[in-house]
């Protein structure tokens, strides 16, 4: 490879721009002389390196030329959230001070169009991400560059050998000399650049910083205005000028220079973010799935081509749950595409198409779940005991009627955004009243006295009360839309699309609450007998369902008064929290709604409480501030708090109730587990429910701190005993130092264990007293175990009993068996736990103490035999019986004994 080694007279100089000399110091990388030098290019090797640092100089100048551009936006955009932020004050102090009067009232509709004009600008997250990704490829591009001049001796050997070129050749040594030069100036000029990306990347974190700390400003803002400006009149009544102007606002409808931003502003968002529309696309498509899926198995349910076997509760319940996500797929589409629209890079065009589509979407979901359910073989179809004459009718209408409300929804909100509402008194007006008619009307058909669509389910599940009173519900029915329409004419216009959008909302989450009613309470069964082991008889099937004659319910086996009663108990606590949380959500809905709803939640008093804010600094970048709130405590925050307390207490007192039916029924606890087990669940729960109570109502620890200090130092002087007594239970009950029926000595106490509790322990001595010892002294003094003086004899037995039966119920029965026999010691008392449960039966053991002297085995075959009697007189006794351990088993000679028949034993030993 031949080369021209002749000096050429081309001369280079890379520039250098103001702005690149402010990066530079800015980046602390001020360029020296050596920098600034002129040289002559004297070979196409060099050539090139010149070329490629120039060209590392031009992107050096546009990075400080972006990082000004950058500076300049974020300080443009810290000022605007330190004028939203004084702005917001302003508004706050006036409204405190001077009331929503008609002023301020125009004032704050001037500032909610403002903050659309805001969101407009603050669209910076597809600049931001989009830079990002630039100055990362970018970063990466100069890692990428082979000689970098990190070592510019070696790197010059490698590209003169490479070029074939001999470094040790004198004639040479020039151009080594200048590619050595070359390599130097590149390695601080990718040192520059590296150094430029990294500050270049931090500013787009400031920037991104304040435009969310903008955002959150302005979603907080947004909130203040809705609900101060509720009864704001919005325009002027309705006049003829109003009928003038609807050809105008048919051309603003239908005008595309309005919207000429809309198209351009989706190209930017797919371009920006193309990920974004790829998943709002994958969603849809998800939905409409999900929505095809769950119609098709509901249709499937409704003719008896699924869940055939299956009880008619269940098939309620998963006809209620794809019924509902059958009515929320196409709304949540439309919601979805809203929240594209809003989000990210936005326009003035897409903003109003957001709104719109959200307004539709609202207005699809009330559309949606009545006729969902009114559908053939639908929910009300299939799974109601109630005939509704013309339901076929009436879901034709609804899809008809549903479809134009829905497109009128969409209209409407366009129009009353146009050009700032200019055409809200026409179009967007008319079309709303229009709208609220066709709404009237159908209430009329639906809820018409004497003759409604909807009077026999008013009628069945109403009760008498509301069916008698079904004028006030139809006369609630049909004013309302008439009442909106009213307010629209008047020039409320924004007070009756909050009213109607909270109607919407609390209409929709009823009937959505009404269809899985039935599912809860069915899957609120299922839970209970799963929880407690009971069960319920097998039932028979044909294709039509269960057979005929056969209880459908989940009332079916033995449940003892108590079981029932702690059962009920739990269900008016579930539906108490359920009817609480309702009435706090429809609370939240429509508060805003009344005028001074507030006044009537009085403050009481206040707190002051340290909490922990993010702001942003001056210099745009995220801080935190430790400030000191002035936290009002409202009757509403007592009323909380005295809930709180009841339904604390309420499971502290069925404690006991619940331990014996979901834990006692599995694990076998003696007397002093159970009730320390107890003690603890209680104080816990009491204790859980008395902090969320404080909370509730002010009480924070750096109020009460020295109060309990206070009250810990005077408990530990005044309630030592106390304390010890618990620790020694503890103890007790955990090393067991000694059992029920043991003879032990503590001092000068000699006496058998009858009882062990937390705080004391209970000796039964030889003259039939009883001792109480304080639990301390098995810690304080000496305890003498008398193993095999005088000691008791433990008879074990194990039977197995069929799962007709509630184990408690066998338990119980067992016991006061077992304790009326002969020889049978009262103290300690018998014993009759569950061990475990098999697929048919359930294993029992019951433990009885005799005094020693007597033959323990005799006495456990005669017990057996006399247990197993029983349980075969009440039809108990399981086919397979476990051996008993440590004897022979007496079940063999059992079987010819007390009835006269032989039964040949099958060899199986489990439950």
């Amino acid at each position: 490879m031949a080369h021209d080694t002749t000096l050429s007279n081309h001369r280079f100089r890379f520039p250098v721009r103001p702005a690149l000399l402010l990066l530079c110091f800015l980046t602390g990388g001020v360029p020296g002389k050596a920098q600034m030098i002129t040289y002559p290019i004297t070979d196409p090797i060099a050539e090139e390196l010149a070329a490629q640092n120039a060209e590392f100089s031009r992107q050096w100048a546009d990075l400080a030329d972006a990082y000004d551009a950058l500076s300049d936006r974020v300080a443009r955009s810290v000022a605007k959230v330190e004028r939203t932020t004084h702005d917001l004050q302003d508004v706050q102090a006036k409204l405190d001070r001077h009331g929503l009067t008609p002023t301020v009232g125009l004032l704050l509709r001037h500032k909610k169009e403002q903050l659309d004009a805001w969101q407009i600008e603050d669209s910076q997250a597809g600049f931001v991400s989009q830079e990002l990704q630039r100055c990362r490829d970018q970063q990466l591009a100069l890692e990428m560059v082979r000689y970098d001049g990190s070592d510019p001796v070696k790197q010059t050997e490698l590209i003169l050998s490479e070029a074939g070129f001999d470094p040790t050749q004198m004639r040479h040594r020039s151009l080594e000399a200048q590619v050595g030069r070359l390599l130097r100036e590149r390695h601080r000029r990718l040192l520059d650049l590296r150094k430029g990306y990294q500050d270049y990347q931090h500013k787009l974190g400031e920037l991104d910083s304040a435009t969310t700390a903008s955002a959150q400003l302005t979603a907080d803002y947004r909130r203040l205005i809705d609900r101060h400006i509720v009864w704001v009149r919005s325009g002027d009544p309705i006049s003829l000028t109003d009928i003038k102007n609807i050809k105008g606002g048919m051309a603003a409808l239908f005008d595309s220079d309005r919207s000429a931003d809309f198209g351009p502003t989706l190209e930017r968002k797919l371009t920006t973010n193309a990920a974004g529309g790829i998943v709002l696309a994958v969603w849809m498509i998800l939905l409409l799935i999900v929505r095809w899926r769950c119609k098709s198995w509901l249709l499937q349910i409704g003719r008896r081509k699924r869940l055939r076997q299956a009880t008619t509760r269940s098939r309620q319940l998963a006809a209620g749950v794809l019924t509902t996500l059958v009515a929320l797929t196409l709304p949540a589409i439309l919601y979805l595409i809203a929240g594209w629209l809003s989000g990210g890079i936005v326009s003035e065009a897409t903003l109003h198409a957001a709104g719109a589509f959200y307004a539709a979407g609202l207005v699809g979901l009330a559309v949606e779940v009545p006729r969902q359910l009114l559908r053939d073989h639908g929910y009300l179809d299939q799974h109601v005991e109630v005939e509704l004459p013309g339901r076929d009718r009436a879901a034709k209408y609804l899809t008809l009627v549903g479809f134009g409300l829905i497109v009128a929804a969409y209209t409407v909100t366009v129009m009353g955004l146009v050009d700032h509402g200019a055409w809200r008194d026409s179009i967007s007006r008319f079309g709303f009243m229009f709208a609220m008619l066709v709404v009237a009307w159908t209430a009329h058909r639906s809820l018409r006295p004497g003759g409604g669509f909807l009077e026999p389910l008013i009628a069945k599940f109403g009760g008498s009360v509301i069916h008698r009173v079904r004028v006030l519900i139809y006369v609630l029915g049909l004013g309302f839309p008439l009442a909106m329409a009213a307010l629209a004419a008047l020039g409320y216009g924004f007070t009756a699309d909050e009213l109607t959008k909270r109607a919407i909302v609390t209409f929709v989450v009823s009937l959505i609450g009404w269809t899985l009613w039935a599912g809860v309470k069915t899957l609120s069964a299922n839970a209970w007998q799963m929880l407690t082991g009971s069960t319920t008889p097998r039932r028979e099937f044909d294709e039509f369902g269960p057979s005929a004659g056969e209880p459908d319910g989940d009332d079916a086996g033995v449940l003892g008064e108590h079981f029932l009663e702690l059962k009920h108990h739990l269900a008016f606590l579930g539906q108490f929290a359920l009817g609480g949380a309702a009435l706090v959500c429809f609370a939240w809905l429509w508060i805003d709604m009344v005028p001074n709803a507030r006044v009537g939640n009085p403050v009481v008093w206040t707190v002051q409480d340290t909490v922990t804010r993010s702001t942003v600094s001056a210099s745009g970048g995220p801080t935190t501030e430790s400030v000191v709130e002035t936290i009002p405590v409202t009757a509403l925050h007592l009323l909380s708090a005295a809930a709180t307390l009841f339904i604390a207490f309420q499971l502290a007192k069925l404690l006991p109730a619940l331990f014996d039916a979901l834990v006692l029924q599995r694990v076998s606890f003696d007397e002093g587990m159970e009730h320390f087990s107890l003690v603890l669940g209680r104080c816990l729960l009491f204790g859980v429910g008395c902090f969320i109570a404080c909370r509730w109502i002010g009480v924070r620890w750096q109020v009460i701190q020295w109060l309990a200090v206070g009250l810990t130092i005077g408990l530990g002087f005044g309630l030592q005993d106390m304390v010890r007594n618990l620790f020694g239970g503890l103890i007790v009950l955990f090393e067991k130092p000694a059992r029920l029926g043991d003879l032990i000595t503590i001092g000068k106490v000699t006496g058998r264990v009858a009882a062990q509790k937390l705080r004391t322990t209970v000796l039964a001595d030889d003259d039939g007293r009883e001792i109480i010892i304080p639990n301390k002294n098995f810690v304080s003094e000496d305890v003498v175990n008398w193993m095999g003086a005088g000691r008791l004899s433990v008879i074990p037995i194990e039977v197995a009993v069929t799962r007709d039966q509630r184990p408690a119920d066998v338990c119980r029965s067992l016991y006061e068996l077992v304790i009326d026999q002969p020889d049978v010691l009262l103290t300690p008392s018998p014993q009759a736990t569950l061990v475990c449960v098999g697929k048919r039966s359930q294993r029992i053991e019951v433990r009885a103490w005799i005094e020693d002297g007597q033959n323990a085995p005799r006495f456990r075959d005669d017990l057996l035999r006399t247990v197993l009697k029983y349980l075969r007189s009440k039809n108990l006794l399981a086919a397979d019986q476990p051996a008993q351990p440590g004897m022979r088993d007496p079940v063999d000679g059992l079987l010819d004994d007390p009835f006269g028949r032989s039964r040949k034993r099958t060899g199986r030993r489990t439950a």
